[in-house]
């Protein structure tokens, strides 16, 4: 059989390390190291380099940060919803209240009454975003 290349080894290296490379390569790996004193040093280096703990613990935070991320985002997109949910309700009270009422000369009422049921249709969305935002708020 043909001894492998330090450049085979080295690309076994990190199955080997983790512990996830076939019988057979374990074996090829390890027959190999005892020969080679620059492989060994390469593994040696890579232990120091790729401490399994600390690569959990640096995924479990990354983990977390992307978490909180994403509830920051959401919370972030109910409060903006919240804000012009509620500038819009102000907006249609407003214009209701600019544009007035008149009595037309047969008796009528004339007035922009439409914008008031707008209004509150805008508070109860303002209501409603105001609660999400307060339970993200709530989660941190």
């Amino acid at each position: 059989m043909m001894e492998p290349s330090c450049e085979v080894i080295r690309d076994l290296l990190p199955l080997y390390h983790d512990g996830v490379c076939s019988k057979d390569s374990r074996a090829l790996v390890e027959e190999h190291l005892k020969t080679c004193p620059a492989c060994r040093a390469e593994l040696e280096k890579f232990d120091k380099e790729n401490s399994r703990m600390e690569n959990m613990d640096e995924a479990g935070l990354l983990r977390q940060t992307a978490k909180t991320w994403r509830k920051n985002k959401l919370a972030a997109f109910f409060k903006g919803a919240m804000i012009v949910a509620a500038a819009a309700c102000a907006a249609c009270l407003a214009a209701f209240n600019l544009i007035g009422s008149h009595v037309e000369p047969d008796g009528r009422l004339v007035e922009a009454f439409g914008f008031v049921p707008i209004a509150w249709l805008f508070a109860l969305l303002t209501a409603v975003f105001a609660v999400i935002w307060l339970i993200f708020r709530r989660k941190k």
